[in-house]
Parts: structure tokens; C-alpha cells; sequence
């Protein structure tokens, strides 16, 4: 799903999800990728024996990615079946991991935000979402290690 009328968010989140492949299987850590299903999740992979699924978003931005940064779920995405987030940036194609978090996690401590609502930058909401600063992720490190356990 982008929010963007044009669809090239579609593009930045299928280049993540492809980036997000590659660390997988460089680490060892099998997979099966649902991305092009149009479902509400990206990956399935095993945690604790349990198939656990993992929704990758994907903001395309202009500068460098900054832990100040906010990782946002699109509203209408709460209810959405999947159990982790993990948020990257892109920037002339180069895609950066942010961090990650369960679903339930972010959803308990997200700011919600409307639609045109401005930010501290002056930034204006293209839609209602909730939002996390990316400092408060979980390491990308520490997604590896709990993941490799399996």
C-alpha cells in the first residue's frame, strides 16, 4: 500500500523488500516472501517454532536517514495481520534499516496523527497514521540474533 499518487512508493517498498531478502539470507535466516501476494505482510519466517509475520515499510526520502526520524503505520493498517514491523529508509537507492518493533508494541506507544496535520518540522500528514521516532526501535542487530536463534 503508498500513499503516494503515483505509486512509486510501491517501487521504494519492493526494493526493501528485496533488501530486507538479502540480509536475510546473508545471516542464514530462511524465509518465504509474500510480497507480491498484495497482503497485509511482506516475509513469514520462524520464531520460537511459530510462523511470525513481518511487514517492511519503507519511507523514499531526499537526505540521509536520522534516528529523529519517525517510522509510520498508516491507520487503516492497524488491524492488518501481521506481528512485526521493521522500518527502513531509502535514499538514492541505498536502503537503510532503521529498526524494528512488534506490531502491538508500536501501536501502544505510536503518536496518532491526522491527515494535514503539521509536525515539528512543519511537515504535513499525507494521512492518518501512528508514528514512532526511529531511536525507539529495536536494533536491526538485535531482530538478527532473536531470528538466528531459530
Amino acid at each position: 500500500m503508498t500513499i503516494l499518487p503515483d505509486g512509486s512508493g510501491q517501487i521504494t517498498g519492493i526494493i526493501a523488500e528485496k533488501w530486507f531478502a538479502l540480509l536475510l539470507m546473508e545471516t542464514g535466516i530462511p524465509f518465504k516472501w509474500c510480497g507480491s501476494d498484495k497482503g497485509p505482510y511482506d516475509f513469514v519466517i520462524k520464531l520460537n517454532g511459530e510462523a511470525v509475520k513481518v511487514d517492511v515499510k519503507c519511507k523514499k526520502r531526499t537526505v540521509k536517514p536520522c534516528t529523529d526520524y519517525d517510522a509510520h503505520v498508516t491507520v487503516d493498517q492497524k488491524d492488518y495481520d501481521c506481528r512485526i514491523y521493521v522500518f527502513a529508509s531509502m535514499t538514492d537507492e541505498i536502503v537503510s534499516f532503521m529498526g524494528w518493533c512488534g506490531k502491538q508494541e508500536f501501536w501502544d506507544s505510536a503518536k496518532l496523527v491526522s491527515k494535514g496535520e503539521k509536525d515539528s518540522q512543519g511537515f504535513s500528514e499525507r494521512t492518518g497514521a501512528g508514528k514512532i521516532k526511529y531511536n525507539q526501535l529495536r536494533s536491526m542487530l538485535n531482530f538478527l540474533e532473536i531470528a538466528k536463534k531459530q
